[in-house]
Parts: C-alpha cells; structure tokens; sequence
C-alpha cells in the first residue's frame, strides 16, 4: 500500500494502520482464545490496543482518510465491526444529524440529565441512548434505503446494507462461538456504546444545544494529553463550526475563537471515559 498517495492527509497513515488492524485485534479470541484465568488481563491490553477507534471512525466519517474510494469503504467496515457502530450509523446519527441539530431521535434527553453534570444523569443519558442511537440509523436507513432508494446526503441503501452485515456478522459468530459473543463480543460493543454516549454526554450537558450563538453549544476539554492522545477532540467548539477541518486544525480554530466561548464551558480536565469517577468527584465540589 502506497500511504504517501492513498492517504489524504500524512497525519492520517498511522489512523489508517490502527483502523485496518484492529479488527484483527479484537477477533483474536476466536481464534486463539482468551488465556485462561488472564481473560480479564487480555480483555485490559484489547482495549489498551483499539479502544480508541471509535474516535478515528469519527474523524473518517468527518474527513475520509484516502483518496481511494475502495480503502475508504474498506476503513469503514474494519472500523465498524470492531467497535460496533458503523461508519453510516455515524453518518446519519451524528454527521447529518447531530451536526445538523436533528438528532433528538437518536439521543433523546431529559432535562434534568443535561442541564448540568451529575452521575446520575450522566449514566442515564448514556446508558439510554445507546439503544436508540443504534437501532434507529437502522431504521432510518431501511425507510429512505428500501424503500425510498434514496441517495443524499448518503446511500441509505447501501447504508442498511452495512449495518445488516454487522448484524448477521454478530449472529454468525453467536452460532460458532455463543459463550464468547455472549461474554466478550456484546459486552465490548455495549461499552464502545457508553463511552460515545458519555462523551457525547461530557460535550454537550449545561449547554444549550440549539442556542443561536455558535459559541454556546458545547464544552472543550483542554487537557493536553487528552487531545493529543484523542486527535483534539476536546476542541469540540472549533469542530462544530467547521466540522470538515482536520483534526490537526482544530487547535488553530480553537484558538481564534477562544474569546467567544463562554468560560464555563472551558474545561481543563480530560474527557476520558476511565476518569467517570473523577468527573463525579469534580461535580461534588462544584467543578464541572
């Protein structure tokens, strides 16, 4: 594979490499199996090794890594079966929904989760939205895809084709290896789940979502190594006013715009799902 002419950007080649690995990583078990007596030691290097792909799927759906339509399709499907959300879910969902301030159907709210942090309404949020932001792309796409043929702002056909793929994937492996699917495939898929619906939780609670100021309708997390270690996605201001910049521009954007965003929606710790328990502490003394 030549990465210097199939991939858009020379930021994205290491992307590029984790993507297409990783689901090699995780079906390892089904293969090889889990260490007996270490499941939970293999399962903490798994995550260690591709739990940040649902991050690099986002920023694909946003900004194609290749200039090669066939990688790109390719990036989509090994992104999708590992971490359970595929590229047209996060295109329907969030790219043209929740970019769009649409996406009620696929995460709704209660006021009282997201009005401000709290660990309660943060596992609420989280944990509720991850059924409806998986089945209802599905439908979505079943509705404009099937029966419709519609083709814009995405294939919808194509887009229930690759989510029924994943589905019959899962359903192929149950019928191989149930106990594996059961104890380890599900489980990781729902935890990719939470953590995009925690994060998504962190950008947005206290903030006014459909605000007529731009500058009001999310948090940042500054923390310099969670940026770093997440492609700047805690500069989730700059990337909502110009969602198709690269991720190596947001801190650039961020930065001209800093003064407009209001304070408080200026956060110096880091977004990480493993901190949940430090956002809770944080929301205790009064801090988030």
């Amino acid at each position: 594979m030549n990465m210097t002419t199939w991939v858009a950007h020379p930021a994205d080649r290491v992307n590029v490499v984790r993507a297409e690995s990783a689901p090699v990583v995780l079906f390892s078990p089904f293969w090889f199996g889990l260490p007996e007596g270490y499941a939970w030691l293999a399962a903490l290097v798994i995550f260690a090794a591709i739990g940040k792909t649902n991050y690099i799927l986002h920023l694909h759906i946003h900004r194609p890594f290749s200039t090669k339509t066939w990688l790109n399709l390719m990036l989509d499907l090994s992104m999708g079966l590992t971490t359970g959300m595929t590229a047209s879910n996060w295109r329907i969902q969030h790219r043209y929904g929740h970019h769009r301030g649409i996406d009620q159907p696929y995460r709704p709210d209660r006021a009282w989760e997201t009005a401000r942090y709290s660990a309660l309404g943060a596992l609420s949020f989280s944990i509720r939205s991850i059924w409806p932001t998986f089945w209802r792309p599905v439908a979505e796409a079943f509705r404009k895809g099937v029966l419709k043929d519609v083709k814009s702002p995405i294939n919808y056909r194509w887009a229930f084709v690759e989510q029924s793929l994943l589905i019959l994937f899962a359903l192929s492996l149950l019928a191989w290896k149930p106990g594996l699917v059961l104890t380890f495939l599900l489980p990781w898929y729902a935890l990719i789940a939470f953590i995009s619906r925690y994060v998504d939780y962190l950008n947005h609670y206290g903030c006014d979502e459909h605000s007529p100021n731009p500058y009001e309708r999310a948090n940042n997390s500054l923390s310099p190594v969670f940026n770093r270690v997440c492609n700047n996605f805690g500069y989730h201001t700059a990337h909502h006013l110009k969602p198709a910049a690269h991720w190596t521009e947001l801190p650039e954007i961020h930065a001209k715009i800093v003064d407009r965003v209001p304070a408080r929606l200026l956060k110096p710790f880091s977004w990480s799902c493993l901190l949940l328990p430090y956002h809770c502490v944080l929301s205790w003394r009064g801090r988030m």
